[in-house]
């Protein structure tokens, strides 16, 4: 009897002995052995699943720009290769620093970009985000997806979709669903009434939208581009609209957009005013410096301030269009 179960827990050997298993007791054996591979396949399943849908995620992670500044592989950075010496090179500019210049208010992480959410006015003061080649060419459909408000903030600050309602004005995407069709997920962020302004329709479906495609064109030449936008307030208690919250209506916007490819760095910005007017880029057409002295904010100062300097001064848009407008 001993030297029966030591044969069958030594794997089918008595130690020490040249006698085998009785067929039973090998049958068995072969049947744990057989559940033994099956469970060794299902586990591998589950690894690889498992390691999918993190992988997936991971990536979700990293095109949604949550960057915390620590790490280069999980941030939005915007670099200029060979700014440094080789193997030197370190994130300059995550979306998160894109700008400085706050007021009372709270820095919202979103998939595919990042803002800023101003209180007192219920509006972002503003939206950056990254916009490549491939984003641009997005092919997901906006429709089905509808206004939601945003949990991230203070029930007071919750701005909800009816607060527009007989308005007058158009729910105004900052970061437009345009530049978002690359997922489901950024498509629905942007959704967010925290990524919303009272714009003039006019403005929303002619002039505006004429920049937000001019930025999808400039991306799929470039490859990469920046933009940074928001509203503008010109007096100083605004006109308000809102059922349950009051929400400020902007005299005008900005966007600031600027391209860091290596020896091809530019910026560009322009200024709209909110109202139904035609208002071609040519004229809408402003240098980012122009821009900070009218919002009061500071854009890109993690820049060496050579390549700062450079791209904020100009207003060149043959340099980004190729031909005026």
């Amino acid at each position: 009897m001993w030297r029966s179960w030591l044969a069958y827990a030594s794997g089918g050997r008595v130690v020490g002995s040249s006698s085998l298993l009785t067929p039973t007791m090998r049958k068995r054996r072969n049947k744990r052995l057989g559940f033994g591979l099956v469970n060794s396949v299902l586990a591998l399943a589950l690894v690889v699943a498992t390691f999918v849908v993190t992988q997936t995620s991971a990536l979700q992670y990293l095109k949604g720009k949550l960057a915390d500044g620590t790490q280069k592989s999980m941030m939005a950075a915007m670099v200029i290769p060979g700014n440094a010496r080789s193997g030197d090179i370190k994130p300059l500019v995550t979306l998160k620093n894109a700008v400085k210049g706050r007021k009372h208010g709270q820095l919202l992480v979103k998939t595919g970009y990042v803002s800023y959410f101003n209180y007192d006015r219920n509006n972002p003061d503003w939206v950056a985000w990254e916009l490549t080649s491939a984003e641009a060419h997005g092919r997901l459909d906006r429709k089905g997806y509808e206004f939601v408000s945003d949990n991230d903030l203070p029930m007071a600050n919750r701005v909800a979709f009816y607060d527009y309602k007989e308005s007058g004005y158009d729910r105004g995407h900052m970061c437009p669903a345009g530049d978002m069709k690359w997922s489901a997920a950024a498509m629905h962020d942007c959704f967010y009434m925290s990524n919303i302004c009272p714009q003039v329709p006019e403005l929303n479906h002619r002039s505006w939208e004429r920049l937000e495609s001019a930025c999808r064109r400039w991306a799929s030449k470039m490859g990469s581009i920046y933009i940074v936008c928001g509203p503008i307030y010109k007096r100083k208690t605004p006109e308000y609209i809102g059922v349950e919250h009051k929400v400020a209506v902007p005299d005008a916007f900005f966007k600031v957009v600027v391209c860091l490819k290596e020896g091809n760095e530019k910026g560009i910005a322009f200024y709209y005013e909110n109202t139904d007017a035609n208002q071609p880029m040519s004229k809408a057409l402003r240098s980012i410096d122009q821009i900070e002295k009218i919002t009061k904010l500071d854009f890109f100062s993690e820049l060496p301030d050579n390549v700062e300097s450079k791209i904020e001064a100009m207003a060149d848009f043959e340099s980004f269009e190729g031909k005026k407008r």
